[in-house]
């Protein structure tokens, strides 16, 4: 097909497809591609042939390559090439003088270069190859690049997309790139969409939008590709090889995903074109490329594992300790309860609303008193224009807030307080300011004060003149203007909430915080959760998927409202969702205003039974989540994953997002349907064997992977199946809350393979302090059961660490032995001379049993 051609069908998709959107949208949304000029002027744009670039070489320094981009307009752009060590290169195209923004905080440090060698410099093309067996080939007329892995041809940058506005009211730009060897697109998080990206070249449907918003109730559309809280412009490849793309920058981005050819057209709003290139060439090393680019996070304290209660608000004091009084009346385990906006003075941020909450001192003692727990509040960053307000004042005295166009007086915007000014974190004043608002001098408060909820981030407003957000032409320190760090912003305050919290404790406590708002990077300092979901059981369905992206681009921290922000949803579907949200890795139940009280303790008996089940069960797979959490600080692997992580070779589980696994080991399906009595289930793997562990089973039922089984359910459980060969680390009791029994022993589920072993990894701390790092202070090892001779051993898999301080105490070991289709389970409590397994140290000593 001729560009000229390509052109007039484009058009005419674009027209047609516009037509039927905006008569077939259930609820006003007049923010798509079509009323967005960025997005309506460019997606149908082709270069013409005069604007088509061409390359030309410069000059090669050890790590990169330099050429002058020109067309026959005369628009001319400076390109440079960079090896990146560990299979990845880097992309900057911008103007020859350089005065577009470039992104700073969200890589964690500037990546290490790698050598340029063997630079070829043809009448067509430069080719030039790395240390690492990559190679580039430059075409020069017009400008392509292709990025080759062991000779295989992994992603083309294709230069005849490439446009660049340059005027005082456009600094947009365009690129695309194209996969080979792919069978699915997967990232761009955060979207209420499906698992794997979808095509939307042919105009049926909006490209996907990255732009921090907060629509309201509006927002939360399943489904679609409208933008949502949080931005991570990261695109991976799915297939024989696996490669993917970062495009560093916090601008708003629309994506046009085009499954034909397996490319990707980005139209960016502003700021430079910097594009990671990810040679992978698996799906686990380009996720692993893109996190050692963006950071990884230090662990949780143990805490921030186990149950979380949230609800729009607990109003007093008198209510918190009922609640929580409840929690231990009715015997269900609670670590975490949540104060939204109502705990401060007229929702003036580090205050407290004394009329309400008397002596937060006192409440907080009696809070750390019943087990150890925290409360968590809320902390926005928009802050209420009160000349009495000293956080007010100093902001503004200082010049710390985000400005009007002008650049010289401070935006002012409608909030929760009313008229209100944002603090512009951009500066390291503001930054710092803020932070030191944490310290218990200046918020009274105790470490039971757990961490911050960095909420409306976005950031929100409640003007929708601007889409909920702000203008993008406000100006920040060092007259950035907004629409360059859009995406960035809510990430800037946690940054600043977590340095405050590490100076509050004298770095002697890992700080938690919660954000809605999000970027690349996030992950270092803040946790996520979906945000204002509804209570219907396809929000339930699709909150799998959207935490399975989130764990695949870094941010594994993840989960969703507990059951449905808004709506009230029926008491099936609440159990559902406990059932479900057990198994993602943030564990919380949150409520609108206005919406009944719908703690676990308000329902019938019967109801209530199932919860504390399933609430336990979480507490009894504590150390699985927190030795995963652990890996994950080491390699950037998810903690939840699609089926296609650990088993790429199997065809089946690519489409499949409605199952995933907990770490290698743990399988779950859910119930997404109302009145389900059966779930398919799919067996992943090769020659393994899947267990079942829930329901009312007098013996477990076994199934071979690479199967599908229709397994029955009740409302009592959904399934879950550990992997035969995997050794499951479980605490054998629940308390109140983990700090009552993250000194107990361990249960040990060796589930035998067929030949007689089991093997599974723990990691033990001191659950809140960085000893871990500084100290290397853990023990970190890989248990291994071999029923052939009846041994348990420990084998370290980090040798600097210091096991002194934690023993590895085993209480019990259940041994499920199959026969046939059946497990059953042999229950070993001492070694072979009958001394308790409960007296051994398994990290000093081998038992024999």
């Amino acid at each position: 097909m001729s560009l000229t051609s390509y052109r007039i069908l484009s058009i005419f998709a674009f027209c047609v497809a516009t037509a039927i959107a905006d008569t077939n949208l259930d609820i006003p949304y007049p923010y798509n591609c079509s009323t967005r000029t960025t997005c309506s002027s460019l997606r149908i744009k082709l270069p013409q042939t005069n604007e088509q670039f061409n390359a030309k070489y410069l000059n090669a320094s050890d790590s990169a390559v330099d050429f002058h981009l020109e067309n026959k307009k005369g628009e001319q752009l400076a390109l440079t090439i960079t090896g990146i060590e560990n299979q990845r290169f880097r992309i900057q195209i911008e103007e020859h003088d350089r005065h577009r923004y470039k992104l700073e905080h969200s890589l964690e440090k500037e990546p290490n270069v790698k050598k340029i060698q063997n630079v070829k410099v043809l009448n067509d093309s430069v080719t030039f190859e790395d240390s690492e067996n990559n190679q580039v080939v430059v075409y020069l007329n017009p400008l392509t690049i292709e990025f080759y892995h062991d000779n295989v041809l992994e992603t083309i940058f294709e230069g005849n997309r490439i446009i660049f506005q340059n005027t005082e009211e456009s600094q947009a730009f365009t690129f695309s790139v194209r996969f080979t060897n792919t069978r699915q697109l997967l990232g761009l998080h955060e979207h209420a969409d499906y698992f794997k990206l979808r095509h939307t070249a042919d105009f049926s449907i909006d490209p996907y939008r990255l732009r921090n918003t907060d629509y309201g109730e509006i927002e939360y559309i399943l489904d679609t590709t409208r933008s949502m809280y949080g931005s991570i412009p990261v695109l991976y490849s799915f297939g024989n090889v696996s490669s993917g793309v970062f495009l560093h920058n916090a601008a708003e981005q629309w994506i046009d995903i085009n499954l034909i050819r397996n490319s990707a057209y980005f139209m960016v709003d502003g700021g430079t074109l910097d594009l990671f290139v990810l040679l992978g060439p698996s799906l686990p090393d380009i996720v692993r490329q893109y996190v050692d680019l963006t950071g990884k996070p230090h662990l949780p304290q143990l805490w921030a594992l186990g149950y979380h209660q949230c609800r729009w608000a607990y109003n007093t004091s008198d209510d918190v300790m009922a609640t929580i009084n409840n929690f231990d009346i009715y015997d269900f385990p609670l670590d975490v309860l949540w104060l939204d906006i109502e705990y401060t003075a007229e929702r003036k941020f580090f205050t407290w609303n004394l009329t309400s909450f008397p002596d937060p001192i006192e409440l907080l003692n009696w809070v750390d008193d019943q087990g150890h727990r925290k409360l968590v509040p809320i902390s926005d960053p928009h802050i209420k224009i009160d000349p009495d307000y000293e956080v007010y004042t100093y902001l503004l005295e200082h010049g710390l807030f985000v400005n009007n166009s002008d650049g010289a007086s401070p935006f002012i915007g409608e909030c929760w307080p009313g008229n209100s000014s944002w603090v512009d974190y951009l500066n390291p004043a503001a930054r710092e300011y803020y932070g030191k608002r944490h310290l218990y001098e200046n918020f009274p408060s105790t470490p039971a004060l757990g961490g911050f909820w960095n909420d409306m981030n976005e950031p929100t407003l409640f003007d929708n003149l601007y889409e909920r957000t702000f203008p993008f032409d406000l100006v920040h320190y060092g007259g950035v203007r907004h629409r360059d760090v859009h995406n960035i912003y809510g990430m800037l305050q946690t940054m600043s909430t977590h340095g405050g919290l590490i100076e509050r404790d004298n770095g002697t406590l890992r700080p938690f915080i919660l954000s809605r708002a999000y970027f690349a990077g996030s992950q270092r300092y803040a946790n996520k959760w979906s945000g204002d979901n509804w209570g219907e059981f396809e929000d339930l369905r699709f909150s799998v998927p959207m935490a399975l992206t989130s764990n695949l681009v870094g941010l594994a921290f993840y989960g969703a409202d507990i059951p449905g922000f808004f709506g009230t949803a029926t008491e099936e579907l609440l159990i559902r969702w406990y059932e479900l949200g057990i198994w993602l890795p943030f564990f919380r139940a949150h409520a609108a205003n206005g919406t009944p009280r719908r703690e676990p303790f308000l329902f019938k008996n019967e109801t209530q039974a199932i919860l504390r089940e399933h609430m336990k069960l979480r507490y009894k797979h504590i150390p699985v989540w927190y030795t995963l959490f652990y890996e994950h600080t080491l390699t950037g692997d998810p903690m939840i994953r699609p089926l296609l992580y650990q088993y790429p070779d199997d065809p089946v589980g690519y489409d499949l997002y409605d199952e995933f696994l907990v770490g290698p080991d743990i399988l779950t399906s859910s119930v997404y349907e109302s009145n389900a009595t059966s779930v398919p289930v799919y067996f992943p793997g090769n020659n393994e064997s899947w267990v079942q562990i829930t329901g009312n089973l007098s013996k477990l039922p076994v199934y071979q992977s690479g199967q599908w089984s229709n397994i029955s359910v009740d409302i009592t459980f959904t399934p879950v199946f550990y992997r035969t060969g995997s050794l499951i680390s479980r605490k054998p009791n629940v308390s109140r809350s983990t700090a009552d029994i993250k000194d107990d022993p361990l249960e040990l589920h060796a589930v035998i393979d067929s030949d007689g072993i089991a093997k599974g990894r723990i990691y033990i701390d001191d659950y809140e302090s960085f000893d871990y790092v500084n100290k290397k202070e853990f023990v970190y090892g890989e248990i291994i059961y071999d029923s052939n001779n009846s041994t348990l051993v420990l084998n370290l898999l980090d040798e600097t660490s210091d096991p002194s301080k934690y023993p590895v105490v085993i209480e019990a070991i259940q041994v499920y032995e199959r026969n046939g289709n059946e497990v059953t389970i042999k229950k070993i409590t001492s070694n072979r001379d009958g001394t308790p397994l409960s007296t051994i140290d398994l990290s000093k000593k081998n038992i024999l049993l």
